[in-house]
């Protein structure tokens, strides 16, 4: 194994699966969360490196592509490596690996540098310990793309960000807008169907006491569009296709 790459071993747990017996995007979403925090703290450029340089990550947009959900009371591991880094953003990759040393799924994701007090971003080149740690290893996935804006759309569902919605800022957690979206479409699709892709574009916060709302439209069979709304400011954008 690389030193540039982080292998790291998760077991999907009962309590934790869908009616399926199966893993939940969201679950696999904190996985990826939990890898790429442990990955960046082991190699001195993680949370407690940013904050004492007044920084902090924020993830900007991901794709996640799954052939195959992970069955409960079995273990995963998952691959992750810093693929692309520029002055604006750092690209992070993953990779799922079953049991049987299948790989099953991966996704790619882009990171912004933000300055914890003005919220405006920060030149990431200047993180010379990241470059060090680069590694061209393909994700065969594309890259995470901005979502279009939607028209003519219809309100799915509105919720209120609460104590549970909430990370260490008080805004709300990465995989919770993952939540609030999947939950929007009826038991019945994942009965039939499973999310193959899903992209997201993270735009502004969603913050504590806020009511959203969720706008859904379909583009094309098997694929929707939903945007998280505050009023008329879009928080963020979701393209999900299913198999």
């Amino acid at each position: 194994m690389s030193s540039k790459e982080g292998i790291y071993p998760y077991t999907i747990d009962a309590y934790l699966s869908d009616f399926r017996g199966k893993a939940t995007l969201p679950m696999l979403g904190g996985f990826m969360l939990q890898a790429a925090t442990r990955h960046a703290e082991e190699r001195n450029f993680g949370y407690s490196f940013m904050t004492s340089q007044q920084r902090a990550w924020v993830l900007m947009r991901m794709t996640i592509e799954i052939s195959e959900y992970p069955s409960n009371d079995t273990s995963i591991k998952l691959h992750t490596w810093v693929s692309d880094i520029n002055k604006l953003f750092s690209e992070r990759s993953f990779a799922f690996e079953d049991q049987n040393g299948n790989y099953i799924g991966y996704a790619r994701s882009m990171w912004a540098s933000i300055d914890l007090e003005t919220r405006r971003p920060t030149n990431i080149l200047d993180l010379e310990r990241m470059a060090d740690f680069k590694l061209d290893k393909v994700c065969p996935i594309p890259n995470a793309t901005k979502i279009p804006l939607l028209k003519d759309a219809e309100l799915a569902t509105s919720f209120t960000v609460k104590y549970s919605d909430i990370d260490i800022n008080k805004h709300l957690n990465s995989m919770k807008y993952i939540e609030h979206f999947v939950d929007v479409f009826p038991i019945e699709m994942f009965q039939e169907k499973e999310i193959q892709t899903f992209e997201i574009n993270y735009i502004a916060e969603g913050q504590y006491g806020t009511t959203l709302d969720i706008l859904k439209k379909e583009t094309d069979q098997d694929k929707s569009v939903l945007e998280m709304k505050h009023n008329d400011k879009t928080i963020c954008l979701a393209r999900v296709t299913w198999k």
